[in-house]
């Protein structure tokens, strides 16, 4: 056990520690020697939050889930306590106080030169439940006298911290004074007693002198006394003390050893408090249990439960809804940069719409009126000719003119996205029919829907219909040798159907198999608006084209 020298002021008597009761303000906690609890209130704790000065009681508290520090108070009905919290406390927690074994040096006058303290707390090893059936720890310490001193007094002494409790005994106390080399060692004290045996050697001291007593074990020499102090008493202390002249004179620089043999069961007793930082969230229940004066069980526990709310922002609610705002914002943002890409790429179609169609018109504006120049200098060029030949050649070229310039207003009407309209795509379709139908000089019979929902259709839509249509009825023009064209177009659930009948000779076929009227285009581009193409013969003659297409 690792010793403390201290020095005192001169004076300082072997019954000087009663100026520590003073500090003792705590009640007085009777215990009998046995070690039970006599009657006293029961054991209570007080739970501080967060260094509030108003306590929480009941015997289970919540505290916030933010809270940094819980501090327990806790006043004990029993002289002896140890506590722990569970789930963060692995073992009981025992306080502790010391008490001193003092050799004390004094002078010729009585007054004291230095002091050398051994002090012991806790429970020695060979400690079981009381002085009587202890297994005794044998110590021993080395230490010089000081200049000055002539005698040497000891003493045991319950005067440490206010709220020491607990048993001390000690036995086989011998002192000596070590010579030299071949020297034999000088005796001052011999198994507790003074080398010239006196009656009165050891004396009783101290505020509450009854706490000490002395034993008489069955083992060992029945005159080695056995030193107890059972100090059960929070507000004074006891000491056993040898008279300041009982042992031989001292010499100055000389070596002394002391060698004794002791049994303790020590702690602190009183009300006190005690504080845990930072628990994690969960369940707590602070436990303390009554000990008897040397710090045996008697079996009665209080209890404090304590709930730590986990901290919104670690329970999965939170998680949750951050993930979920996350994925609301994520979402947000996507659907606001899409529609950002959406309106860009509007905006550059737009552009490139708008850009196709003043092409489309400078061409037809430009190319239009030059080629109406070359139409009306044919024509002209035909009424002045006199030869036939040339007169032929004449009219072909103004023919040509005039379906240059068609062909440009037809490319006009394709590129206005003014024309992205169902009525539009019907109206258009009837002209252009027409139109063919009278440069071929054969009759035409349209049946178009009268009266209709108006519908939105896209660019490649009309685009594909209207040459669809085109290609369909040139091909008429050109292979069936026909005399009438019939064309319905109606709109059948969201479907736009358009049928080109005519009573001319009917599907031919090449060597090949293949059909030689050049329908293959037709279909291709039906395809690519997700539509069809259907022929089929009507009768002994002709051939009826069904064109279909969902509008969106």
């Amino acid at each position: 056990m690792t010793c403390a020298a201290l020095s005192l002021p001169r004076g300082f008597l072997r019954w000087s520690p009663v100026v520590t009761s003073f500090a003792k303000m705590l009640p007085v906690l009777p215990l009998l020697l046995s070690g039970s609890v006599a009657d006293a209130a029961p054991t209570s704790i007080e739970l501080f939050v967060d260094h509030a000065t108003t306590p929480q009681y009941g015997p289970e508290i919540t505290v916030p889930p933010t809270t940094t520090n819980l501090s327990f108070y806790v006043r004990p009905g029993a002289p002896f306590v140890r506590y722990k919290l569970e789930g963060i406390d692995p073992d009981w927690v025992l306080r502790t106080a010391d008490m001193l074994f003092i050799i004390r040096f004094l002078n010729e006058r009585g007054d004291q030169v230095s002091q050398v303290s051994y002090p012991m707390h806790g429970r020695s090893p060979g400690w079981k439940t009381s002085v009587e059936d202890s297994t005794f720890t044998p110590r021993k310490e080395t230490f010089k006298v000081p200049p000055d001193a002539v005698y040497l007094a000891v003493t045991i002494s319950s005067a440490g911290p206010p709220s020491l409790v607990g048993a001390y005994a000690a036995t086989a106390i011998d002192i000596n004074a070590v010579g030299g080399e071949g020297v034999a060692p000088r005796v001052l004290m011999k198994d507790s007693r003074a080398a010239d045996p006196q009656p009165h050697f050891w004396i009783k001291s101290g505020t509450h002198p009854s706490m000490a007593s002395a034993l008489h074990l069955e083992e060992g020499d029945p005159k080695s006394p056995v030193l107890v102090i059972m100090d059960n008493d929070l507000s004074r202390h006891a000491d056993w003390a040898t008279d300041i002249h009982a042992l031989p004179k001292l010499v100055p620089g000389e070596t002394l050893e002391a060698t004794w043999k002791e049994a303790y069961s020590l702690g602190s007793g009183g009300s006190f408090g005690t504080g845990y930082d930072r628990l994690p969230a969960g369940h707590y229940r602070f436990l303390v249990e009554d000990l008897t004066i040397t710090g045996d069980p008697v079996n009665t526990i209080t209890a404090l439960s304590v709930y730590v709310p986990l901290p919104y922002w670690k329970s999965v609610w939170f998680w949750g809804l951050c993930a979920a705002g996350i994925a609301i914002v994520a979402s947000l943002a996507g659907r606001q940069l899409i529609r950002r890409r959406i309106r860009r790429h509007l905006q550059q179609a737009q552009l490139i719409s708008d850009e196709r169609l003043r092409i489309a018109r400078d061409l037809h504006d430009d190319l239009g009126t030059r080629l109406s120049h070359i139409s009306l200098l044919g024509a002209y060029a035909e009424s002045k000719s006199s030869d036939d030949e040339a007169r032929q050649t004449f009219h072909q070229i103004t023919g040509m003119s005039r379906e240059l310039i068609g062909a440009l207003s037809e490319t006009v009407w394709m590129l206005n996205p003014k024309n992205n309209d169902l009525e539009a795509l019907v109206d258009f379709l009837c002209r252009l029919v027409s139109e063919l139908c009278r440069l071929a000089e054969i009759r035409c019979r349209i049946d178009a829907m009268s009266t209709f929902e108006n519908r939105q259709i896209g660019h490649d839509f009309r685009h594909n219909v209207s040459l669809a249509v085109k290609e369909a009825i040139n091909n008429v023009l050109k292979h069936s040798h026909a005399t009438e064209i019939k064309m319905t177009i109606r709109l059948d659930e969201n479907v736009l159907k358009i049928t080109i009948a005519d009573n001319g000779v009917g599907i031919t076929r090449d060597p090949g198999g293949k059909s030689g009227l050049g329908l293959e285009s037709i279909s291709q581009r039906m395809a690519a608006i997700r539509g069809k193409c259907i022929m089929q013969p009507q009768g002994t003659e002709g051939l009826e084209i069904s064109l279909e297409a969902p509008l969106s």
